[in-house]
């Protein structure tokens, strides 16, 4: 679950507008708002998705959220797999049942 944005609707609109509108740089709105730039990025892609939509919380994940969710998910799970190869092989080289 992502966290609650402190911007509301009416805000992330404005800052979109300023970036295709009002001909400012990404990197001086996000400035302006406190964000990284990414962030005006996501929310102009958002917005020029779904113009509606974009930043209800009405609108349910996308395709690219749920492939987003599930790299992520792969990418934890390649971590455990590599973490349960090292202990496993620390484990093969110092056995805990031995007592010579």
């Amino acid at each position: 679950m992502g966290r609650q944005s402190e911007f509301s609707r009416e805000e992330k609109v404005a800052a979109v507008q300023l970036v295709t509108e009002g001909g400012r740089t990404v990197l001086s709105v996000a400035n302006e708002y406190r964000v990284h730039e990414n962030t005006i990025y996501k929310w102009r892609s958002q917005f020029q998705t779904n113009p509606e939509q974009a930043f209800s919380g009405q609108q349910g994940g996308t395709a690219m959220d749920e492939a987003e969710r599930i790299k992520r998910r792969v990418q934890e799970l390649e971590y455990e797999v590599e973490f349960l190869k090292k202990v496993s092989a620390y484990f093969a080289r110092n056995p805990q049942g031995s007592t010579r």
